[in-house]
């Protein structure tokens, strides 16, 4: 039997380099447990799909696009909706016309195309036009966007109060309901 006598400073090389390795072993697998904590989500039960960065464009019959972007969005297969958090709709009309829509939130039944937006609607003009409402529905089949809800509409030389809009995606035409008053500036 051969015996190996160590010094003192292979020892010594022996325990850095056993500590170093187990630094680094140790270090491995608290970076892997992070990663996979990060990687679980956790989504409701009816939840399909989950997407960052949502983007549906649809172009019409007549000439006119419109886009709807969200900052995420979830489909329901089973419901055929999807849902919308901080959602924008840009709408370019036939005639040239563009309407500017944000809320904080939405919902698309994705079969029919109909749309809802609610909380901090602002629609937008090419005109210069601001209009702010409770919550705007699209009707596909209509090819309208719509609210029976109060709405007020600024610009540089008026101010009007009213109840429901209507805005049609053929013509670009936005018309106020009923109980209209204007101020001129």
């Amino acid at each position: 039997m051969v015996k190996m006598k160590l010094t003192k400073k292979t020892k010594i090389i022996a325990i850095v380099v056993a500590l170093f390795v187990l630094v680094i072993v140790i270090a491995l697998v608290s970076m892997n447990r992070l990663k996979s904590k990060n990687l679980l989500k956790v989504m409701p039960e009816q939840v399909d799909l989950e997407i960052q960065g949502f983007v549906f464009t649809e172009v019409g019959e007549s000439g006119s696009r419109w886009e709807v972007k969200a900052e995420k969005a979830t489909y329901e297969r089973k419901e055929n909706l999807a849902v919308f958090d901080k959602v924008r709709i840009k709408l370019n009309t036939a005639e040239g016309k563009v309407y500017n829509m944000t809320a904080d939130k939405g919902r698309m039944e994705t079969e029919k195309k109909d749309i809802e937006i609610n909380g901090n609607v602002i629609i937008t003009s090419s005109a210069g036009e601001k209009f702010t409402t409770d919550y705007l529905n699209y009707s596909d089949e209509q090819k309208k966007f719509y609210t029976d809800a109060p709405v007020t509409m600024e610009s540089d030389r008026i101010a009007i109060k009213g109840k429901g809009l209507t805005l049609f995606i053929k013509s670009g035409e936005l018309n106020l309901n009923s109980m209209v008053k204007a101020k001129i500036k």
